[in-house]
């Protein structure tokens, strides 16, 4: 790929740094009426932005301290999809607010019984006049207990092979019979996941996701983008500390005197750069209307551990002050931004995390091994007999 980026100079840089000039404290409404929140995306919803344009964009936004609404399952993942499989009805409902951060999204897939394999959900919608009728149980939801809308997936059909019988549905997450129930992690923060119980919850039959049984090849489309986008050189689901900002701060102590030192967090910066430009060629590939595939599963299996030995390298560089909660490892880097992630004692609890969320290390792997290297699948002896009689054989 190309990677001669935009120059100061460039023509469409000027009419972008005076939109943020005239507007220095913009509203998520503002930036999403504007195009600004999703620019690659088509118009109205964004610019139809080709790749230098996005990067001009993403670029002025820094300048002027502007941060688009933080919503990553609609931004990031699920919202671009009412885009080619929804309703006008769908968009015009749902989209501008899912933009402007004024609703935020969840993703209703992960289930107790299914582990690692969303294709063997349980929850179950059945068709009642003109409504869903769900009852079924979701688990480590992220931000459920936020959420105004959740992206469903549950089972239409179980009289097909697993993967065919899936549907989703635009969920109003305060309809009659949902539960949701936080999950209190280590890190002493507010909640991120929740277990969410649906309880013979009615949902409209206008608010199924394209067809019934398009629902896998949409979870997959939804989970690759997310991948991507996850996948980004910062340390936590690409936010917050990254490695360019270890080597600043571990230079700042003079943590680099060290020569063993000094060699690891070399190892981390180069990994580091690896990320940034992978992060630019699928930025290329999406400004060029290439849709997320399996490299994804690269991306985020290279970043995940990259974040865990980001934070941890800093915190050993504290040596026992390491301990002590709010003691940041570097002075200048003392936070003032309103993402947790950005926080150093945050990203380091919560680090664990990001090598089972959105795809296990072991499921990208195999993700990897069959769809890129054509190595021979893992037997799965329910994949192509109807989920019905599927109780009790083994995967």
């Amino acid at each position: 790929m190309d990677f001669e980026l935009p120059g100061e100079d460039h023509p469409q840089r000027k009419p972008i740094r005076a939109w943020f000039e005239a507007h220095p404290h913009p509203t998520g409404r503002d930036l999403a009426q504007a195009g600004f929140t999703v620019p690659h995306w088509p118009r109205p919803w964004g610019l139809a932005a080709d790749a230098e344009l996005q990067l001009i964009v993403d670029q002025e936004m820094k300048r002027a301290g502007v941060h688009v609404p933080r919503n990553p399952v609609a931004i990031n993942n699920c919202a671009q999809s009412l885009l080619t499989h929804g309703t006008e009805e769908h968009r015009q409902r749902y989209l501008l607010p899912a933009l402007a951060g004024e609703e935020v999204w969840c993703m209703l897939f992960s289930e107790p019984s299914g582990g690692s394999d969303l294709g063997a959900l349980r929850t179950v919608a059945r068709r009642d006049g003109d409504h869903y009728v769900v009852k079924g149980h979701k688990i480590w939801t992220s931000l459920a207990h936020k959420a105004k809308v959740g992206i469903l997936v549950a089972r239409t059909n179980s009289d097909v092979p697993k993967h065919q019988g899936l549907s989703q549905f635009l969920l109003d997450m305060d309809t009659p019979g949902i539960t949701v129930r936080p999950i209190i992690d280590m890190s002493a923060h507010e909640n991120e996941y929740n277990e969410v119980f649906l309880d013979e919850v009615r949902i409209p039959a206008d608010r199924l996701l394209g067809k019934e049984g398009d629902g896998w090849a949409l979870s997959m489309t939804q989970l690759q983008t997310e991948r991507v986008a996850l996948s980004r050189p910062g340390a936590i689901w690409g936010h917050g500390p990254s490695a360019r900002e270890l080597v600043e701060g571990l230079a700042e102590i003079g943590a680099l005197d060290d020569g063993a030192m000094r060699e690891e967090a070399a190892q981390i910066y180069v990994e580091g750069e690896i990320l940034r430009l992978l992060a630019y060629r699928a930025l290329s590939d999406r400004m060029n209307a290439r849709p997320p595939g399996p490299e994804g599963a690269i991306h985020k299996m290279l970043a995940a551990p990259h974040g865990q030995k980001v934070v941890e390298l800093a915190k050993r560089a504290q040596g026992p002050r390491g301990m002590i909660a709010g003691e940041s490892p570097f002075p200048s880097q003392l936070g003032g931004s309103d993402d947790p992630y950005d926080d150093w004692d945050h990203a380091f609890w919560f680090s664990q995390a990001v090598t089972l969320g959105v795809g296990t290390q072991e499921v990208l792997k195999n993700v990897v091994a069959e769809r890129m290297l054509g190595l021979p699948r893992e037997p799965d002896p329910t994949a192509r007999v109807p989920f019905s009689e599927t109780r009790g054989k083994k995967g």
